[in-house]
């Protein structure tokens, strides 16, 4: 087999009669690079330029170039295959059109023998604009569909769906090439390499079910499988006229994430042979031997089911991020930085990563990258906040879509789940639309609900049918009684930020059994902010217009504000000193929400919490969003809490509040108001038809309460691993002013039970609350420290932090930080407008008599390194 792929694009406007050769020779691009890097237009990613650059999508592009076919070296075959056209386009090979296709997820492979010509020949694709496409057909339906977030056109096309905008994202309507083009000559080849992977229960046998279908003309077919190593594990030969082989292997060795033991693969390869053993072609492909299942079943002492992954017979606390595309130009990321994504996961100690359903199908560099480092993957089909159509043309594409993307996406072992959606019931819940639970017939086109035909028929059948064994789950969040029900299934909470806009302090009351979305905003990097400024010394504030610009969540001036003021001191509103407050809240926000809910992980039959994923790794372009980590993988303050949160051996602390004498008296039946004296640890139940936000709160005939309060504090730790670990625990009560300890330490000897969280104390009371910082360390039997915790008084900004004296030494690929006093939030940052390093820890408390060490190689004893913590300029 002889494959060419196609690059060195010219493309041009489709009224213009003048082609431009593209600045690059890549095998893929699109349309909004290339009119940057011909000066056409400006950086779509800094300043207002997004604005002035809508046109482009408006109008039509036409891309060309050409290939080299010689009848000579050629096999009898001749296909031009396409891996992905971005929407609406029509391929011309030398003048003669081959293809239509109007779905950017399909792929397409075309006989094109009776069109080649010897030497030369020339391809050429006219990109027609998507949007005015969509346009039209949703005036030709003539019906008003729902959807959050860009054009509701956009439910009309197979496009996708973020180019839209999002509130996280600009919109660019682009087009192009995206995917690989290739000239395939061949006699005979492989239609389909696929092993089958099942791991009996005992995990010491695994069978895998290999495919092979070729076409052409061949003898026989020749199937290796390779251990880890390289030595050859199983082999078989076939007549070319079979396409089953099964392999059987003893004591296989099994992958893992990267938590819980190591990522071993395999390697599938399959050779085509004529009658004289002349190789035809060959292909080979990488998979892990793991067995992977969703539990769900009843809980010890809670209603409803678990919800949890399990691998190799091991539950799994699923701590991770949702991923949304790495760029609104999906043709500029390179395998290196996917890698260097998925990097930051693993040195976060993050377990999963899932693929929201209004970008794409990601690149094979993510799903085999995500295989190498051991990231479990929870994948969307590619449909997002919306109430899609169904009419039959659409559902034939969309069937064809899942299947043609599933037999691509299968040979991963890091994905466990496949849903249908992201937030398309809840749509549905909003605006009352025809869904009754009850009703299992499979075809609800004739309702306002018609995608549910597609999440409940067409992509179910597509994945028992392509991935059987995989579970299907039919959108995210999906549940028991709706889409709130926190005790089935996933929810996506998001009272903190929208809805109620609960104080993040109550996390603790908003979980549910899976929470696969919720999230805080934070500021990115001030060097990411001055780049999309573009030295505009004008516009460098917190409110400026090119700063709103670059953020697109609707209301977001009100929400910041309101989570800094309820929580933090704002001592200067200097852009630096607005980036690290905001980055501060997002980091204690999201640590709360990780910390309680890990909590909740309590062994067998008692995983009443099994995962929380926040709102987002990523983000598409430089911006202000929920992500914990900004557009040039700058780690925000976030990434950093929820990496401690998140380890594998942890500490949480928690205080409560206990009630006054006016509440128990209100309690016992002798009033009926509540204070409303914002308490940072509210109980209350939750509501689901708002979501699964705190119950509303009665009147205000006794609005405030002055009585004294009492506080306790609960402290538990959590271990990932498989065996108990034997500890010492020591707990200190620390004046926040003075730092001086308010009574003697208290040390106890403590187990942590294996793969759950285990109760240290509870209900422990302590004096001076207000100012009482609560500093709990765990030791291994020999000293070594395992994990640190501190719990502060809330709300933060009612400390003072008088006379901090912090020392900081920069040594060679490390720095050493002291402090004679209680310190919140120690940000370090290296002096260099060219040099950057990556800080194994940031954003960290610091307690006197502690030297904290922390690692960022490539940082040298002569850099000048800067820090900055909470209170430093209110004393």
């Amino acid at each position: 087999m002889n494959t060419q792929v196609l690059s060195s694009w010219s493309w041009k406007q489709s009224t213009s009669s003048q082609w431009h050769q593209c600045a690059h020779t890549k095998p893929t691009t699109q349309i909004h690079n290339d009119l940057v890097d011909a000066k056409v237009i400006p950086d779509y990613l800094k300043g207002l330029h997004e604005r002035d650059m809508q046109w482009v999508g408006e109008v039509d592009w036409e891309y060309k170039t050409t290939f080299t076919y010689m009848s000579a070296n050629s096999g009898s075959q001749k296909d031009l295959v396409f891996d992905g056209l971005d929407t609406y386009a029509t391929v011309y090979l030398n003048g003669k059109e081959i293809l239509k296709s109007d779905n950017m997820f399909h792929m397409h492979r075309i006989d094109v023998r009776e069109i080649l010509v010897e030497g030369e020949n020339e391809l050429r694709i006219y990109f027609e604009s998507a949007l005015l496409k969509a346009r039209q057909i949703e005036k030709a339906d003539g019906k008003h569909m729902v959807c959050w977030n860009g054009e509701s056109c956009r439910l009309y096309i197979r496009k996708a769906q973020y180019h839209f905008g999002w509130d996280w994202g600009p919109v660019l309507m682009t087009c192009g090439p995206y995917r690989e083009v290739r000239f395939e000559t061949y006699d005979a080849r492989f239609e389909e390499l696929y092993g089958h992977v099942e791991v009996d229960e005992s995990l010491k046998s695994v069978v895998i079910n290999v495919s092979v279908k070729s076409e052409g003309v061949a003898e026989k077919k020749h199937i290796r499988l390779l251990n880890p190593d390289g030595n050859i594990a199983c082999s078989k030969e076939i007549p070319a006229s079979d396409d089953k082989v099964t392999f059987e292997l003893s004591n296989p060795q099994l992958w893992y994430p990267h938590k819980y033991g190591s990522q071993p693969l395999y390697t599938l390869e399959a050779t085509l042979l004529s009658k004289n053993s002349v190789k035809l072609h060959e292909l080979s492909k990488r998979i892990g031997l793991r067995r992977a299942r969703l539990v769900q079943q009843p809980l010890d002492g809670q209603p409803g089911t678990s919800f949890f992954f399990e691998v190799n017979n091991i539950p799994i606390y699923c701590a991770g991020s949702n991923w949304i595309p790495a760029h609104s130009m999906l043709t500029s990321l390179t395998r290196k930085d996917y890698r260097e994504w998925l990097q930051l996961m693993v040195d976060g100690n993050q377990d999963m990563l899932r693929v929201w359903g209004g970008g794409v199908y990601e690149s094979d560099d993510l799903y085999s990258q995500c295989d190498e480092l051991g990231i479990l993957v929870w994948q969307d089909f590619m449909f997002g906040c919306g109430q899609y159509p169904c009419y039959p043309e659409l559902a034939a594409s969309i069937k064809r879509e899942a299947e043609q993307q599933l037999s691509r996406l299968r040979d991963y072992c890091c994905i466990v789940i496949y849903a249908g959606n992201n937030e398309d019931y809840q749509v549905a819940e909003s605006n009352n639309l025809e869904w009754d639970p009850e009703d299992h017939s499979g075809d609800w086109t004739h309702t306002n609900f018609p995608a549910r035909t597609i999440y409940e028929t067409i992509l179910p059948n597509a994945v028992a049918k392509v991935c059987p064994g995989v579970y299907y789950h039919p959108g995210s969040p999906w549940g028991g009684n709706g889409t709130t029900d926190k005790t089935i299934g996933d929810i996506h909470q998001w009272n903190v930020w929208h809805g109620s806009q609960e104080k993040y302090q109550n996390w603790a009351q908003l979980g549910g059994r899976f929470i696969s979305e919720f999230g805080m905003q934070g500021l990115p990097d001030i060097k990411t902010i001055d780049d999309w400024l573009e030295g505009d010394e004008t516009e460098r504030y917190p409110q400026s217009r090119t700063m709103d610009h670059h953020n697109k969540a609707g209301g977001f001036e009100r929400r910041i504000a309101l989570y800094v003021t309820e929580n933090l001191r704002i001592e200067r509103y200097d852009m630096e000193s607005w980036v690290y407050v905001t980055q501060l809240m997002q980091a204690e926000c999201l640590a709360y929400a990780y910390r309680c809910w890990r909590r909740e992980w309590k062994g067998r039959g008692k995983e009443y919490i099994a995962g929380a994923l926040v709102w987002q790794l990523d983000d598409c372009w430089p911006c202000t969003s929920w992500a914990i980590c900004d557009f040039y993988r700058r780690p925000k303050l976030a990434y950093y809490a929820i990496k401690r949160e998140s380890a594998p051996i942890a500490l949480g602390l928690y205080r409560n509040e206990e009630p006054s004498e006016r509440e128990k008296e209100l309690a016992n039946g002798n009033g009926t108001t509540q204070p409303a004296n914002g308490d940072a640890h509210a109980d209350g139940e939750t509501d689901g038809e708002s979501g699964g936000g705190l119950a509303a709160q009665p009147g205000h005939s006794t609005p405030f309460d002055y009585s004294p309060r009492s506080f306790n504090v609960d402290i538990w730790g959590v271990n990932t691993s498989a065996t108990e670990v034997a500890a010492t625990l020591e707990v200190d009560f620390l004046d926040v002013a003075s730092g001086k300890p308010l009574q003697q330490r208290e040390t106890s000897s403590v187990t942590l039970g294996s793969n759950q969280s285990t109760s240290f104390i509870t209900g422990r009371r302590f004096p001076n609350p207000d100012n009482t910082v609560i500093i709990a360390c765990l030791r291994s039997k020999s000293g070594e420290v395992l994990f640190q915790a501190a719990d502060w008084p809330q709300p933060l900004k009612y400390l003072k932090f008088p006379g901090r004296k912090v020392h900081l030494t920069v040594e060679q690929s490390y720095v050493e930080v002291q402090t004679d006093k209680p310190v919140k939030g120690v940000q370090l940052q290296l002096d260099s407008d060219t040099k950057e390093v990556f800080w194994e820890d940031n954003g960290f408390d610091l307690f006197p008599g502690e030297v904290k060490r922390v690692n960022a190689p490539g940082l040298e004893k002569n850099d000048s390194v800067s820090f900055r913590f909470y209170g430093q300029y209110s004393q």
